[in-house]
């Protein structure tokens, strides 16, 4: 009898989606050389070579084509009952802070996640400025909180590294010889930091139309085309367009989405959440590469 280790199965999925023995094993989240032992000892046990390997890419072979409904059916038997178990005994609290602009990202799916697998856990939500959270969770307010800042928090973990970009409404039109009009976040003070610093520094004149601490006062702004503003990859409303327009604006670079962890409350609770919602962001990341 063969005894199969669930980690290669879980490894050869991985590898057969993404066709790449590093991006496998970042979205895994283990070493190229892992993910490779883990291939060859699978491929051992059936006694067949799953995957030809080039320079280039990496694809199943008709031995690994013919295992592949299979295996996936296997991993997925596995990841239910998991779950089923799982979702008989976590319970608690978890205190989770999501900056304004960041919880489409993947509150949904945590959402669902949760509902459907531990609906005994409880999520207290909070959705607030990124520095408010930012106290929140010093002061233990919070036992989570995925935040944006300018620079990476102490023994914070950076999720994503979004690239910020300037948006308008769709007839927005930018008038050359007129100063940029711009609305502000009061409460996003890194995306105004760096708007600002952009165009200081190709020394373009500006003017202020509209401040406000409410996101979505200043997205009806924009939306309504008094001007433009800044939002970070991934958190762009379909109604706004990417102005791509290098002259009349400076390039931004990129932002910083951290998980911020309080000092103190550790649970099974908190740490499924937290492995969700790093899972997201790995997968988001995956999707894009």
């Amino acid at each position: 009898m063969i005894d199969l280790d669930t980690k290669q199965l879980h490894s050869f999925l991985r590898l057969a989606e993404n066709r790449s023995f590093s991006k496998a094993a970042r979205q895994i989240g283990c070493s190229q050389a892992t993910m490779s032992v883990r291939i060859q000892k699978l491929e051992e046990a059936f006694g067949a070579r799953l995957f030809e390997r080039s320079h280039h890419e990496v694809k199943l072979t008709a031995e690994g084509r013919d295992l592949l409904p299979d295996i996936r059916s296997l991993v997925d038997l596995q990841d239910r009952m998991v779950r089923r178990l799982q979702s008989k005994r976590i319970i608690g609290e978890v205190r989770l802070g999501i900056a304004e602009g960041l919880e489409t990202a993947f509150l949904p799916g945590l959402l669902g996640y949760m509902l459907r697998n531990h609906a005994a856990a409880e999520l207290d939500i909070h959705c607030l400025p990124s520095w408010r959270l930012q106290q929140m969770t010093e002061a233990r307010s919070l036992d989570f909180a995925v935040v944006a800042l300018p620079e990476e928090a102490p023994a914070a973990a950076v999720l994503s590294r979004p690239q910020l970009h300037w948006v308008c409404a769709p007839a927005f039109a930018l008038d050359p010889s007129m100063p940029v009009p711009v609305a502000w976040n009061s409460d996003n003070c890194f995306l105004q930091a760096a708007a600002e610093a952009a165009l200081e520094d190709r020394d373009i004149a500006y003017r202020e139309v509209l401040r406000s601490a409410d996101p979505r006062v200043v997205l009806a702004a924009v939306e309504s085309e008094m001007g433009v503003t800044v939002m970070a990859e991934g958190t762009i409303p379909r109604s706004l367009n990417v102005i791509s327009m290098p002259t009349a604006l400076p390039p931004l670079g990129r932002g910083s989405i951290q998980l911020l962890e309080g000092p103190d409350r550790r649970s099974e609770a908190t740490a499924t959440v937290k492995r969700q919602i790093e899972r997201a962001y790995r997968e988001a990341e995956a999707a894009a590469a």
